[in-house]
């Protein structure tokens, strides 16, 4: 494990660029000329580390503020429980399909989704990028090998922009140089895969230019397997269906060799090790377990590192490759709070009466994804009890999901939920409403923060963290905004092997089987292989890896772009948003023995609208007007 000294711009740096649009003249920093600024290594290397603050990712934050419709609810994974404007609002754009009138929201706005400011902070970023490649050869005082370095991390930030763009809008224009605000705007908009060409160039520089790794002052920046993770996640979007509209071999043996070729980095020079949480097979979940209401089981300890920690003093974990800094909140004495996860997930309990955070609950219907400790689908075992849906299940179901009846620390005094457990029942054993549960009755603020989903999210949330007011409360936590992580490269391997080599098949140059890369996943949380009957067939095998996906990386951001890629998000299964509405049944029995009895209630209000032309989306109409060339996607 690895401490971080941040020391550039994803905390703050000292040039902020200022940028009325991405198309004007070069920027200046603190009123500094282009020319000052590329006349000296140190203010140079300021200016380029202004591209950071641009680097807006499916974990990043918009000016400290939780994102308003975030990854985990677009892709069917959670909803939010704030019940005030402009949360269900903004919701029902998406749901139904208008994703132009989302990208009409004004960007860096509060209520504005950070899908929408990363259509134009790309482009700012990358001008800034475009601007140090074209001095960066003509800086007196500056050695080759911190330009080469600069100029790695250039070539990934400009990939990284690119893929951030195009994985959503499609082929755009890759801008290599900056635009004179005399030039004649009259550029067309490129197809998918010259851009794809285009991005896996710089990638390609970025790796042959980027160290291995950073001394300690600058530990945090891409290095050259930061640039390989970026290699693997492009070559699988671009392999993928709907990129890959003929099914082209070649794309996935790109794919699969990307990924093989980290591997094998990574296990050369000892890095990006998985996590070992393998004695969570000796937890005791079953009812009335010893493990089953624990708010951090013990074996599962090593796993949960992984994301979130006691101490504000972050180490890096070992299989995570790259991850943001803590985010400050300056306006309350610059506390290290580490957003966006901890707002997303547990507004209600840690940031009580505040306006942003959103309390993201899961759904009834994504949990059922969880296996059972089994290693079986559940409704390929028997054992699998509906009316205890809890218990028995997959190790990280209980790092991820909280469930009612796990003690949770009380957060302060008075505190809406004043039990010692989350209550998440409609009914609970007094015959009231769940307290951590919305009331549609209530009368009290609807800015208050309360659970909808009867399903909480704890891959996010430290046990004994929490908010009250001002910068009182306790923040001796921390949480990783993780970008890149090594088991994301092992699910590479194993879809883009099984697409061409099958299930037992291997990459070139590679070690692993696309079975054994799973199971390598598996076994490390304590879980068995995959079981065989998912194993004899490339379609069969498909469905476990989408699943070993969706459970490993959930409430990462992947999961939307995972359904897009796949051209999957249009079946009924991801449509549908269900609650889990838990009623006390007056005492256990054996039709219901934990004493609840469980129900998924469809909420037909919220069911999404999901399209063909809602796989690419739009860009903003402010573009076509500026540029008549520049056309709108298809279907829009």
């Amino acid at each position: 494990m690895r401490k971080i000294k941040y020391t550039f711009a994803l905390i703050m740096t000292v040039f902020i660029i200022s940028c009325e649009d991405y198309l004007d003249q070069s920027e200046e920093a603190e009123g500094l000329t282009e020319n000052a600024i590329f006349n000296d290594i140190v203010l140079t290397r300021d200016f380029f580390d202004g591209a950071f603050t641009y680097y807006l990712s499916e974990v990043s934050v918009v000016n400290q503020s939780p994102d308003i419709l975030p990854g985990m609810t677009m892709s069917g994974e959670g909803y939010p429980g704030r019940t005030a404007s402009p949360v269900p609002e903004t919701y029902q754009f998406y749901a139904q399909g208008d994703y132009l009138s989302l990208m009409n929201r004004t960007s860096g706005s509060d209520t504005t989704p950070n899908f929408v400011s990363r259509y134009y902070f790309c482009f700012k970023g990358i001008r800034i990028v475009n601007t140090f490649l074209e001095n960066a050869d003509n800086i007196p005082n500056s050695t080759e090998e911190e330009i080469n370095y600069l100029k790695g991390q250039a070539y990934f930030l400009r990939a990284s922009f690119y893929h951030l763009l195009t994985k959503r809008h499609g082929g755009l224009i890759y801008l290599k140089e900056t635009l004179s605000v005399s030039q004649p705007l009259t550029s067309k908009r490129e197809s998918y895969e010259s851009n794809l060409s285009d991005m896996l160039d710089d990638i390609e520089l970025a790796i042959e230019l980027l160290p291995v790794s950073w001394s300690t002052e600058s530990v945090g920046r891409p290095t050259r397997g930061v640039a390989m993770a970026l290699k693997s996640r492009l070559t699988l979007f671009a392999a993928s269906p709907l990129a890959n509209e003929t099914n082209d071999d070649q794309k996935w043996i790109d794919a699969a060799t990307a990924a093989s070729d980290l591997i094998n980095f990574a296990n050369a020079n000892g890095l990006y090790t998985l996590a070992n949480a393998s004695a969570a097979s000796t937890l005791d979940v079953d009812r009335d377990g010893a493990d089953l209401l624990v708010a951090e089981p013990t074996a599962l300890q090593p796993y949960r590192n992984i994301f979130v920690g006691s101490g504000i003093q972050k180490t890096i974990p070992s299989e995570v490759i790259f991850m943001e800094a803590n985010q400050k909140f300056f306006t309350f004495g610059g506390i290290l709070n580490p957003t966006p996860r901890l707002s997303l997930t547990v507004g209600f309990d840690i940031i009580k009466f505040n306006n942003n955070p959103m309390n993201i609950g899961a759904l009834a219907n994504f949990i059922e994804k969880f296996e059972t400790k089994n290693g079986l689908a559940i409704e390929d075992d028997p054992s699998y009890n509906s009316q205890d849906p809890f218990i028995n299940r997959d190790p990280r179901f209980y790092n991820n999901i909280l469930f009612d009846g796990v003690p949770w620390t009380t957060t302060t005094a008075g505190p809406k939920n004043d039990t010692p457990f989350v209550d998440l029942a409609v009914i609970n054993e007094e015959g009231n409403y769940g307290k951590d549960l919305d009331d549609p009755s209530r009368t009290t603020s609807p800015l208050i923060v309360y659970n909808l989903t009867g399903l909480r999210i704890r891959k996010w949330i430290p046990n004994g963290a929490y908010w009250r007011t001002g910068n009182a409360g306790n923040f001796s936590y921390h949480v990783n905004n993780i970008i890149y992580r090594m088991p994301e490269v092992y699910l590479n391997y194993a879809e883009a092997v099984n697409e061409v080599y099958g299930p037992n098949g291997v990459a070139p140059g590679g070690t692993l089987t696309a079975v054994g890369a799973i199971n390598l996943l598996r076994n490390r949380v304590g879980m068995p292989n995959v079981a065989a009957k998912y194993t004899g067939s490339k379609e069969d095998f498909r469905e476990r890896i989408r699943n070993e996906r969706a459970i490993e990386l959930c409430f990462e951001g992947f999961r939307y772009d995972d359904l897009r890629r796949w051209k999957t998000a249009h079946l009924e299964e991801n449509k549908k948003v269900e609650f889990l509405k838990m009623r006390w049944q007056g005492g256990k029995s054996a039709t219901y023995p934990s004493g609840f009895s469980y129900e998924n209630e469809e909420q037909t209000q919220l069911r999404k609208t999901f399209n063909d032309n809602n796989y690419w989306w739009p860009i903003p109409p402010s573009e076509i007007e500026a540029v008549p060339s520049f056309e709108q996607t298809e279907g829009w």
